[in-house]
């Protein structure tokens, strides 16, 4: 089931960051394509979102199926913001790729699910192997630092939102389309995203390696972009507010660090280690202490630890 999860995963990378152009996106961007430079901030909003976020958590479910708590609220933060962006836009590109995304998104938690099982049912078979650390996800941890950056950046990418928003519905207005999908509403998404993403990592944990590197890549491409061509479409035309999301995004990056949930320790009545403290057995008394194993799991000449 573990290589089962894999492929899948492997398989939607694919899907996203090549049939989806969002690598060939990000290549026009930073290949300075004359024939995009008037869509090069739109191009970079669809690179990332497609690229780095969808495509990003299907990578980590593909390197890791059996933690893929992570990437799937990544992916579905990620389908609320395209839910969001088709309510407040009235188009059916961000519809479209929700509707795509969902199941391919339950697919890879029943996969997560069954890869976490498999590699349980694996390990029981060693009798004598150390109790496992579980990890703490389910408990809040809200981070100071992380809450004075959501302070500061979800106003900014609500306002990013925003406009896109607004130009989506503007007639006659710069666009770029692929796939039948207008850019506009997407980049709708990706500014709600990051307002999203930025929020759950304040207050749990665990996400705050993936959602923060997500979005330290998004802020920092679109700043580049931006200061690169100001006056394409999608782009923000100002250098100050170019410098600072990338300082923004930085900041996330660096504040992922903070609150990593700790191992619990292991249960009670577990036995860590049986360690031997006498001289080695030999001989007739040595069988007789092999067949005694069998009733008693604590041997003469043992002693049992971290009760």
């Amino acid at each position: 089931m573990v290589a089962g999860a894999r492929i899948w995963a492997g398989l939607a990378v694919l899907f996203w960051a090549v049939a989806f152009f969002g690598i060939v996106d990000l290549l026009t961007v930073f290949s300075a394509n004359e024939g995009f430079a008037a869509v090069m901030g739109l191009e970079a909003s669809w690179g990332v979102l497609f690229t780095f976020v969808i495509s990003g958590a299907f990578l980590v479910i593909a390197v890791r199926p059996q933690e893929p708590a992570p990437a799937l609220v990544q992916l579905w933060t990620t389908v609320a913001a395209l839910l969001l962006a088709w309510i407040f836009t009235h188009d059916t590109s961000p519809l479209v790729v929700a509707a795509i995304l969902i199941p391919m998104a339950v697919i890879s938690s029943i996969a997560g699910r069954r890869a976490r099982r498999s590699t349980s049912a694996s390990s029981h078979d060693n009798t004598y192997r150390q109790p496992q650390r579980r990890r703490t996800t389910s408990a809040l941890d809200p981070s100071g630092p992380l809450l004075l950056l959501a302070l500061v950046g979800v106003p900014f990418w609500w306002a990013y939102a925003a406009t896109a928003v607004e130009l989506s519905q503007t007639p006659g207005i710069e666009d770029d389309i692929t796939w039948g999908l207008t850019h506009w509403p997407v980049q709708a998404a990706l500014g709600l995203y990051l307002s999203l993403a930025v929020l759950v990592m304040t207050f749990w944990a665990p996400g705050r390696t993936l959602l923060g590197t997500s979005c330290w890549i998004c802020a920092v491409v679109l700043g580049a972009t931006w200061l690169l061509y100001p006056a394409s479409a999608g782009s923000v035309d100002s250098v100050g507010l170019s410098i600072l999301a990338v300082a923004w995004g930085t900041a996330v990056f660096f504040c992922r660090y903070l609150g990593h949930p700790r191992p619990d320790p292991p249960d009670a009545g577990v036995s860590a280690v049986h360690r031997p403290l006498g001289p080695q057995l030999s001989g007739t008394r040595a069988r007789h202490v092999d067949r005694a194993a069998h009733d008693n799991p604590v041997l003469p000449g043992f002693t049992q630890i971290d009760q």
